[in-house]
């Protein structure tokens, strides 16, 4: 029987009645902050982070919708709960696309400022932000949820809080980057990583 870690519990109920339980698969805290912007505050669930003490293989796929799919599929049968799973991938123009779903890993191996000297000579910055959820539960096939946006890359990296991308990503129609945006408004930079998680929180509620 599989087990798992409890990362964070946030359990609250709306018009006296409980929420239907909500597993969501990610230690990265500001995912977490996300999803209690989104799923806790807006919508109320019962959320519930947890990291699984199993590694939940993430496959080599074109888009982050493949990859959470397989992950929450993967994980909803390991533990015998629904769950829910994210994936984010920042493509860029210049680079045929990449990092794209091996946006984690580019992060991991390089970091920001050995990422950005790559493109120290580049004219074309376009980029684009895909941030995807995927819902499944055990014995059925997931649901996947995508949204993002359109960008461009800066040319220093700006902000103090974020993720690694945060720090060069701009959002059109902004002059800042995501982290900077977030420094001053949390909720304005979820918005500018698409609309998935409120896809998602809608359908689940009325599941």
């Amino acid at each position: 029987m599989a087990h798992f870690h409890l990362v964070k519990r946030v359990k609250i109920t709306k018009r006296g009645f409980a929420m239907k339980e909500l597993i969501y698969l990610t230690t990265n805290k500001y995912k977490l902050r996300e999803a209690e912007i989104y799923l806790k505050d807006k919508y109320g669930f019962d959320l519930q982070a947890m990291n699984p003490d199993f590694e939940i293989y993430e496959i080599q796929a074109k888009t982050c919708a493949e990859v959470a799919a397989f992950s929450a599929k993967y994980a909803a049968e390991k533990l015998g709960k629904p769950c829910l799973k994210s994936d984010t991938g920042l493509y860029i123009e210049a680079l045929g696309g990449l990092p794209g779903p091996y946006n984690a890993y580019f992060d991991k191996q390089i970091g920001e400022e050995k990422f950005l000297n790559m493109l120290k000579d580049e004219t074309n910055r376009k980029a684009r932000i895909e941030h995807c959820f995927a819902f499944c539960e055990p014995g059925k096939e997931p649901v996947v949820f995508s949204g993002g946006s359109e960008g461009t890359i800066a040319t220093k990296l700006r902000g103090k809080d974020g993720r690694w991308h945060d720090f060069f990503y701009i959002p059109d129609g902004e002059t800042r980057t995501l982290a900077e945006i977030g420094d001053e408004d949390q909720a304005l930079k979820a918005s500018y990583y698409g609309d998935a998680i409120e896809q998602f929180a809608k359908w689940y509620k009325a599941k």
